[in-house]
C-alpha cells in the first residue's frame, strides 16, 4: 500500500516539472520565436551632408535589444548610435553632423546592427556619400530674355557639386559639363513654355553626392506673345474622309463627332505623350552646327503656338494649339533634316502619322509629321539637309504638308529661333561660350 507522503511529493515534482517546462517554454519561445528586427527609414544614412536630422525605426514582435550605427572610413570606426531600447518598437531621432563627429568627406560604409531576443539578429551594410562643405553656385551668364515659347540658355559655374539642374515653371532640367575642359561649368537650354503666363521664376540648383544643395537665381526679362486664333468648322464630309479612315471605321459604327474627338484629343494625348517619352534620351553634347534651315521651296501656312476651335454643328466641340510650323511645297516633296544630329524615332505617330524625331543633343529635337515616305532609320547620324523623306498627308492631315517641330526636354518651343542664326549666335552660342 503506497503511503500518502509519496502521493503528495510525487503530485509536487510533477507540478514543479511542468511549471519547469512551462517557463522552459516561456524561455525558449521568447529567445527562438523574436522575429528579426524590420528597419524603416534607414536609407537617410545613404547621403551625410553638412547636418542632417535622421528618423528611423526597428520593429520586432519581441522587445529590441540593442541597436548600433557605425560608419567606417579607411578602417576607422565612428559609433553614430548605440542603445538598448528594451521595447518592439523603437522610434530614433539623430543629427549627424560628420565634420564635429570625426567623419572625412568622401565614401563611408554604414554597419546598422539590430537584436530582438537574443539570437534575432538584423545587421544592415551600405555605402554613404559623405560631404562636410556646401557646393558653391554662381550663374556666370544666361540669354537673359525670355519670349513665351521660346528658349533660355544658362551658364552654371559650381565648385563641388556632382549634379546642377535649373527648375523653371515647376519642371527640373539637368545641366551638363560635358562640354567643357573646366567641369566647374555647366550648361544647359530650357524651354519656356508657351502656357508660361507672367514672368517665370528659373532658379538653379547645386547639389553634391551627400545632398547639399545651394541655389541661386536666373534672371529674365519675360516678352508675351500674341498667338493666332482660328475657327475650323467641322464639316461631316471632313470627318468621313479624313478622320473615319484613320479610325479604321465606317460610318454608322459611332456618332461622326465622337469620331473627331477621338483622333483631336485622345490621339492627340497619346501621341504627345509618346513624342515625351522619346525626349526623354537625349546626347549629353551639342550634335548640331550654324542655324536649322527651313524646308526648300516651302510656304508657311499655319504658325506656331495658333490656338484652334473646332465648330461642329454650330457649338464649340474641342480646341487645341498647332505647336509647330505647316510648311506646304510640292507634293511628295523631298523633307531634310533641319540640322545634324541623330534619328531618336522613325516610324508611325499617332496624329503625325509617318514621322521622324531628330535630336541635336542637350534635349533640342525637331520633329518631322505627315511624310508619305521615311528614308532614315532610328540611331541613324545623319546631316544637315540629308534627305529623310518625303512630304504627305499621313496622320491627322487634310492635305500634303510638313509638320515641321522644335522641343526642348521634350516642350515645343518656336522653330522661328533655331532659324535665325543671330538669336542662335547670341542667345545660345553667346551664353555657352561666355569667359565670364
Amino acid at each position: 500500500m503506497m503511503k500518502s507522503g509519496s502521493k503528495v511529493g510525487k503530485a509536487v515534482s510533477l507540478v514543479l516539472a511542468i511549471g519547469f517546462l512551462l517557463v522552459a517554454g516561456v524561455i525558449a519561445y521568447n529567445i527562438f520565436a523574436a522575429r528579426p528586427p524590420v528597419l524603416t527609414g534607414i536609407e537617410a544614412f545613404e547621403k551625410l551632408p553638412v547636418k542632417k536630422d535622421i528618423s528611423f525605426k526597428a520593429e520586432s514582435n519581441r522587445k529590441i535589444r540593442s541597436i548600433e550605427i557605425v560608419v567606417t572610413q579607411d578602417g576607422n570606426d565612428v559609433t553614430l548610435l548605440k542603445e538598448q531600447p528594451d521595447k518592439p518598437i523603437a522610434e530614433f531621432n539623430i543629427t549627424v553632423e560628420p565634420k564635429a563627429q570625426g567623419l572625412n568627406d568622401g565614401q563611408g560604409q554604414v554597419t546598422i546592427k539590430a537584436r530582438a531576443g537574443l539570437f534575432a539578429k538584423t545587421i544592415k551594410t551600405f555605402p554613404t556619400a559623405i560631404r562636410s562643405t556646401m557646393p558653391a553656385i554662381t550663374v556666370v551668364d544666361s540669354s537673359y530674355i525670355t519670349d513665351q515659347g521660346s528658349g533660355l540658355a544658362v551658364l552654371i559655374n559650381a565648385k563641388g557639386a556632382d549634379k546642377v539642374y535649373i527648375k523653371a515653371l515647376d519642371r527640373v532640367y539637368t545641366a551638363t559639363n560635358s562640354i567643357y575642359a573646366d567641369k566647374n561649368r555647366f550648361f544647359a537650354i530650357i524651354p519656356i513654355d508657351i502656357e508660361t503666363v507672367g514672368p517665370p521664376i528659373v532658379t538653379a540648383f547645386a547639389e553634391d553626392a551627400a545632398g547639399n544643395t545651394v541655389t541661386a537665381p536666373v534672371q529674365t526679362i519675360y516678352k508675351p506673345r500674341v498667338y493666332k486664333k482660328d475657327t475650323i468648322v467641322i464639316k461631316d464630309d471632313f470627318i468621313r474622309k479624313h478622320i473615319l479612315p484613320l479610325l479604321q471605321k465606317n460610318e454608322g459604327d459611332m456618332p461622326l463627332v465622337d469620331a473627331f474627338l477621338e483622333v483631336n484629343e485622345k490621339w492627340r494625348k497619346d501621341s504627345e505623350a509618346k513624342v515625351s517619352e522619346i525626349a526623354k534620351k537625349t546626347a549629353d553634347k551639342i550634335l548640331w552646327s550654324g542655324p536649322f534651315v527651313q524646308m526648300k521651296n516651302s510656304k508657311v501656312f499655319a504658325g506656331f503656338g495658333d490656338q484652334r476651335s473646332y465648330i461642329y454643328g454650330d457649338k464649340e466641340v474641342s480646341h487645341s494649339r498647332h505647336m509647330g510650323f505647316d510648311l506646304a511645297s510640292l507634293a511628295n516633296s523631298p523633307v531634310y533634316a533641319s540640322n545634324s544630329g541623330v534619328v531618336a524615332f522613325a516610324g508611325d505617330l499617332g496624329i503625325y502619322g509617318n514621322a521622324v524625331i531628330i535630336d541635336h543633343g542637350l534635349g533640342l529635337m525637331t520633329l518631322y509629321g505627315h511624310l508619305s515616305a521615311i528614308d532614315v532609320k532610328e540611331g541613324v547620324a545623319v546631316e544637315k539637309t540629308t534627305v529623310i523623306g518625303k512630304s504627305g498627308m499621313t496622320g491627322f492631315a487634310a492635305g500634303d504638308h510638313l509638320h515641321f517641330g522644335v522641343l526642348l526636354h521634350g516642350v515645343y518651343v518656336s522653330p522661328v529661333h533655331w532659324w535665325d542664326k543671330r538669336w542662335i549666335d547670341k542667345r545660345v552660342l553667346g551664353v555657352m561660350n561666355s569667359k565670364g
